[in-house]
């Protein structure tokens, strides 16, 4: 079992220049995927991490969204010969203290997903956190279950061989839908998630690429859709259920 970070990044040049010490003091490979920065911040990226040899740059020519971007991050993983990826945020707002624990529970559970389930400070927005609780009620519909804690967190344990077979066998959004789409899916899967708490905070300037009414939108249509996968597969789930309690 081999592990490297993956570092989605768009836009984010200085928190993450900021952030970068830290990634680095973890001493670990990683991979970051700059999603159709600007010019200026493309150039700059390339000059910060140009002497780094064990972060591996990837660039996307235009935005195409975060899950696109861990997309690209698990085909370099794979390429580069790991067996695992770490997602982390390029803002900082993940504690990279938790990554031992993450990857520690990880070897203990080596085709699992490991997730943080975040713990807010002050810092954090109501509307965020509130917003968070309404996710959690669907996602425990759309999963006929309450193994998802937190569906949204980007600080996650993914083992690539599993990740590839969601990819492979589903539509996973690739914006701001991918991180509860590719939960979701993991579960109908049978794909065992753990969790984690892990401190959160919201740094202050930090910018935020939520796009109010786009991104609502396509949350909105990502819930009608496992809304209606749940409903076709729920006859499914009640037969397997009945038929191993009778066995």
């Amino acid at each position: 079992m081999t592990y490297c970070l993956v570092v989605p990044h768009y836009n984010h040049l200085s928190s993450f220049e900021a952030f970068l010490p830290k990634l680095r003091g973890l001493n670990m490979p990683c991979v970051v995927v700059d999603d159709g920065s600007s010019a200026e911040v493309k150039t700059a990226l390339e000059a910060l991490l140009s002497a780094d040899a064990d972060i591996h740059l990837y660039q996307h020519p235009f935005n195409r969204g975060k899950g696109a971007a861990m997309w690209t991050g698990a085909h370099a993983a794979r390429a580069l010969g790991f067996t695992h990826m770490l997602q982390i945020d390029a803002d900082g707002q993940h504690d990279v203290a938790d990554v031992a624990r993450f990857i520690e529970l990880s070897q203990n559970h080596p085709k699992a997903i490991v997730s943080g389930a975040p713990q807010f400070d002050e810092s954090a927005p109501k509307a965020r956190v509130y917003g968070r609780k309404v996710t959690d009620f669907w996602v425990a519909l759309e999963t006929w279950s309450l193994s998802i804690k937190d569906s949204l967190c980007g600080f996650r344990i993914y083992p690539l061989a599993e990740f590839e077979l969601i990819f492979d066998k589903y539509h996973i959004g690739k914006r701001m839908d991918f991180d509860t789409d590719v939960l979701v899916k993991s579960v109908w899967e049978g794909i065992d998630i753990k969790f984690i708490d892990t401190n959160v905070v919201y740094l202050e300037n930090s910018v935020s690429h939520f796009h109010y009414m786009a991104d609502n939108l396509r949350l909105i249509w990502l819930h009608t859709r496992l809304m209606l996968g749940m409903l076709v597969r729920l006859p499914i789930w009640a037969w397997r259920k009945l038929k191993a309690s009778t066995s």
